[in-house]
C-alpha cells in the first residue's frame, strides 16, 4: 500500500504534465488560418477571415465542418449568426467562390431574426430542396460591435453643403439629414449637440423612408460646434450605432449692405450673390416685410422706410428679387432669390430705425475716482462735476439728453456744438446718484431717430473730503465748525501750506462745504514736531463748492497746520456720518 501510494504520488505530475504538452501540442500544431476562428459551443465559427469576427461561415454537422449555401442565406440568418458568435451586429454578407464538387453543404435556415442561436432557427437540408448544390456559393459574414455609422447632410436654404466645407451663414435656417442603409428596421434616429452629455441638446425621431429630417432655425453663434447622428434597432434598442460626426461654424453674414447715406443703417441697397455686388431693382415684390428683414440682418433696428431712388443715366445690371418673406427672418437671402436684371426702374432705399451712430459712454471730470473699466465713479458730496456727451461725426446738429436713471430719474438736454454736449453741476448732491447715458437725437430723411450709447455709474460718497477738528469728541452727527482743517487723502491728514497762499477765500470754501456758514477767521498754527501731512496748492477764485474743486495735495513733511473757524456753531449734513465715524 505504501509503494502504491508514492507511485500515485509521482504519477499524477507526470500525467499533469503530460495532458498539458498534449493541448499545447494540438495548439501549435493549427494554421494560421485555424487559429483565426470564431468559435461557440453551439458548433458555429467563422473562418479565413481577417479577424475574429469576420470570415467564411461554417456549421458542425455530423463530426465535421459543413459550409452553408448562401443561395438563401438572408439578413435575419446572417443576425442570428453574429448573435450567436458573441460578435454583435451583422454589417455585410455575401457568396464567393464555388464549392468544390465534394463539399458539404450544411442546412438552409428559415430565420426570423430573434433566435439566440442559429441552430435554432428553422431548417431545411440542402438535398431536400430545390436549390441546386452547383449553384451555391461560400458565405462570408462581417459582424461588428455595433452598427455601421449612418449617412449626415448638411442643407441651408441655398442647397446642401459641400462635406469639407461645413459653414453656415448667420442668420441662414439649416437642416441636418441623417440616413442609413440596412435591411434591418431601424427604431429612431438620433441627432446630438457638442459632447453628448446634456439630454436637452438631443433630438429623437422615427425614420421616414431610411431618413430623419431635424430643421433649425436661423442661424446663431450657439449653432456653432460639433453634431452626432447615431441610430438603434428595434431589437436592440439600447446599443446605438457609431456615430457619424460633424462639425458646424457659424459665419457673420456680410451679402447685405446699404451704401451712400453716411449710414450703414440707411442707403441704396446692395446684395452680394455669385461673388458679385450690385443694386436691387425696385420691383413687384418689395416691400417693408423685405426691408425689415434687411434691417435685421444688418443690425440696425426696424425699418422706418422703404422706396425707390431713381438712378441717373441708362439701365444698369442689378439684381431682381425674388420674396417668399414674412419680415421675421434674419437674413434677407434665407427667404429670397435673385437674377441678373437690367434695370431702369431704379434702385431699392431702405432706411432703418438705428440709422444715428450711438454716443459715446459719458466722460466725467472731477477729482473722483475711477475703476479700471471706467464705468463707475465715486465722488465726495458737494464736489462739483461735469459729464460731456459725445457722439463720431455723422451729421451736422441734434442734440444731447443726459439721462439719469436711479432713485431719482432725471434728464437733461442741451444742443450738441461739435458733436457734444457739456453738462455741469455746481455741488455733487445724493439726488445726483445714479447711472448717467447720452441719448442723441437728430432729424434726418424727414424722420427723428435718437441713439442712446452705454451708461457710467455715479456713486456719492456721503461724508466730506474735509473736516475741522476741535478735540470734542460728539456722541451726535454733528460736526466740528472750528478746528484744525484735516483732508482726505485715502486718510486723514493734518492740511499745510508753505507759503502765505492761503487765506480767507479758502477757509471760505471750507464752511461753505461743510455747511458751516462764512468764515469767521483762519491762520497757521505750529505743530511739535514735523510730521507727515498734506500740502495744499490752490487755483480758486472763492466761488467754487468745495475746496478740492480748485486745489490738490501732495503729501509732505511740515512743522505747521491750518486753523478755520466759521461763523456757525456745528452741521449736520442730510445722510452725513459725522467726524467720530472717521478713523
Amino acid at each position: 500500500m505504501l509503494w502504491i501510494k508514492h507511485s500515485l504520488i509521482f504519477r499524477w505530475p507526470l500525467a499533469v504534465f503530460w495532458y498539458f504538452a498534449v493541448q499545447m501540442t494540438d495548439i501549435s500544431s493549427l494554421t494560421a488560418e485555424e487559429k483565426h476562428v470564431s468559435r461557440t459551443p453551439e458548433g458555429v465559427r467563422l473562418v479565413d477571415g481577417p479577424e475574429r469576427c469576420s470570415g467564411k461561415l461554417q456549421l458542425r454537422s455530423t463530426g465535421s465542418w459543413a459550409s452553408v449555401c448562401s443561395v438563401s442565406f438572408s439578413s435575419e440568418a446572417a443576425l442570428v449568426a453574429c448573435r450567436d458568435l458573441g460578435c454583435g451586429f451583422a454589417d455585410t454578407f455575401h457568396g464567393r467562390g464555388l464549392g468544390a464538387q465534394s463539399q458539404i453543404w450544411g442546412p438552409l435556415f428559415q430565420c426570423e431574426g430573434t433566435e439566440k442561436h442559429l441552430m435554432d432557427c428553422p431548417s431545411t437540408m440542402l438535398n431536400a430542396t430545390e436549390t441546386d448544390p452547383s449553384e451555391c456559393r461560400n458565405t462570408f459574414l462581417h459582424c461588428v460591435e455595433r452598427p455601421r455609422q449612418p449617412f449626415a447632410k448638411l442643407y441651408t436654404f441655398q442647397g446642401p453643403v459641400h462635406y469639407k466645407n461645413r459653414e453656415l451663414l448667420k442668420g441662414h435656417r439649416f437642416a441636418i439629414s441623417c440616413s442609413y442603409a440596412s435591411p434591418y428596421n431601424v427604431s429612431s434616429i438620433r441627432l446630438r449637440s457638442g459632447d453628448g452629455s446634456d439630454p436637452s441638446s438631443e433630438q429623437i425621431k422615427a425614420p421616414n423612408q431610411n431618413e430623419a429630417i431635424f430643421l433649425f432655425p436661423a442661424a446663431e453663434n450657439y449653432h456653432q460646434g460639433t453634431y452626432q447622428c447615431d441610430y438603434n434597432f428595434d431589437f436592440s434598442q439600447e446599443i446605438f450605432s457609431e456615430p457619424e460626426i460633424m462639425h458646424l461654424t457659424v459665419k457673420d453674414l456680410e451679402d447685405v449692405r446699404l451704401v451712400n447715406m453716411q449710414s450703414r443703417c440707411a442707403g441704396a441697397l446692395e446684395v452680394q450673390h455669385q461673388e458679385e455686388w450690385r443694386a436691387v431693382s425696385f420691383l413687384h415684390s418689395w416691400s417693408l416685410r423685405e426691408a425689415a428683414v434687411v434691417c435685421t440682418q444688418l443690425g440696425c433696428g426696424t425699418p422706418v422706410s422703404s422706396s425707390r431712388v431713381q438712378l441717373p443715366g441708362a439701365a444698369r445690371p442689378a439684381w431682381r428679387f425674388y420674396s417668399d418673406c414674412d419680415g421675421s427672418e434674419g437674413a434677407l437671402m434665407d427667404c429670397g432669390s435673385v437674377r441678373k436684371w437690367l434695370s431702369s426702374s431704379g434702385s431699392t432705399q431702405v432706411v432703418c430705425s438705428d440709422i444715428l451712430l450711438p454716443p459715446n459712454r459719458p466722460v466725467i471730470s472731477t477729482r473722483g475716482y475711477y475703476d479700471d473699466q471706467e464705468r463707475d465713479v465715486l465722488l465726495f458730496k458737494g464736489r462739483s462735476f461735469s459729464l460731456n456727451c459725445s457722439v463720431e461725426p455723422q451729421y451736422p446738429g441734434g442734440s444731447f439728453s443726459l439721462m439719469l436713471t436711479g432713485s431719482n430719474p432725471t434728464s437733461y438736454t442741451l444742443p450738441a456744438v461739435n458733436h457734444s454736449a457739456f453738462f455741469r453741476f455746481a455741488a455733487a448732491e445724493p439726488a445726483h446718484q445714479g447711472n448717467y447715458s447720452c441719448v442723441y437725437h437728430n432729424y434726418v430723411f424727414h424722420q427723428n431717430f435718437s441713439a442712446e450709447g452705454q451708461s457710467l455709474s455715479l456713486i456719492l460718497q456721503v461724508d466730506y473730503d474735509v473736516m475741522l477738528d476741535d478735540g470734542v469728541l460728539r456722541e451726535d452727527d454733528s460736526e466740528a465748525c472750528a478746528g484744525r482743517l484735516l483732508m482726505l487723502q485715502e486718510e486723514w491728514r493734518l492740511l499745510s501750506t508753505g507759503s502765505r497762499l492761503w487765506d480767507l477765500k479758502h477757509a471760505a470754501l471750507v464752511c461753505r462745504q461743510l455747511g458751516c456758514g462764512s468764515a469767521a477767521s483762519t491762520k497757521q498754527i505750529d505743530l511739535l514736531h514735523n510730521m507727515l501731512v498734506s500740502r495744499f496748492f490752490s487755483d480758486c477764485d472763492g466761488s467754487e463748492s468745495a475746496l478740492m474743486d480748485c486745489g490738490s495735495v501732495q503729501l509732505w513733511f511740515s512743522s505747521t497746520a491750518i486753523e478755520v473757524v466759521c461763523t456757525g456753531i456745528s452741521a449736520v449734513p442730510a445722510g452725513h456720518q459725522g467726524a467720530a465715524g472717521r478713523t
